[in-house]
């Protein structure tokens, strides 16, 4: 068998053990490929992407991170590998790390929407307020439709009570989906500090029955 036919077969192995759920098989398989001695920087940055996210699925943080890391370093223009970091630091809470790689990544992907918006929410659990709305909105200025963003910027606005720019962003989310149960809560929290009991009662009652409705089909 040829290199390139060695270096496949690994490959394909390795994904049909991920796919069935063999965990450790897999794990197994791209770390064959890993210790190939003909396999490129590339498939060896992808191989510790795939361990990482294995290792994630098994709950160990820390192998998951490590393999992360030699991603990055096979690959240096691995958006995908600094968007796993960046994503396991903000689940750690330590977003100034997690600002760190979603801004590396994003300088090699700059029309991730949903990683700016994940940036922006970074910058909202900092209370930095100016730079979350602003991130939001470049998010938007790339997909005009992208709900979450327009959620996160009205919630930021509530937050340094610019209420009608926030009424603005949650009646645009309601508009999007008229099914989104927080954004009608959210907007009644503002209406009601705002005066507007009747409207803010209106938003509660649909927020409520949606979420309910929600709870009753995950029933089923």
């Amino acid at each position: 068998m040829n290199t390139n036919n060695e270096i496949s077969d690994l490959i394909v192995k390795a994904y049909k053990h991920q796919k069935n759920g063999d965990l450790s098989l897999a794990i197994q398989g791209w770390n064959a490929l890993i210790n190939h001695s003909s396999t490129d920087k590339e498939l060896i940055s992808n191989a510790f992407l795939n361990l990482g996210n294995l290792h994630l699925q098994q709950g160990n943080g820390d192998l998951a991170y490590e393999s992360m890391a030699k991603a990055i370093s096979a690959n240096p223009n691995s958006s995908e590998a600094f968007f796993c970091m960046a994503y396991m630091e903000q689940e750690k809470e330590n977003f100034n790390e997690a600002i760190n790689f979603f801004e590396a990544a994003l300088k090699l992907k700059p029309k991730d929407v949903g990683a700016i918006n994940n940036l922006g929410n970074c910058y909202d659990r900092l209370n930095a307020a100016d730079k979350a709305i602003n991130t939001y909105s470049k998010a938007i200025l790339i997909d005009s439709k992208y709900i979450a963003a327009y959620y996160n910027r009205g919630n930021a606005y509530s937050k340094i009570a610019k209420d009608e720019l926030a009424l603005k962003d949650f009646n645009k989310a309601i508009e999007l989906d008229n099914n989104f149960y927080q954004a009608y809560y959210n907007r009644g929290s503002v209406l009601e500090r705002l005066g507007k009991k009747k409207m803010a009662e209106s938003d509660f009652k649909n927020a409520k029955k949606i979420a309910e409705d929600e709870i009753e089909k995950s029933k089923k």
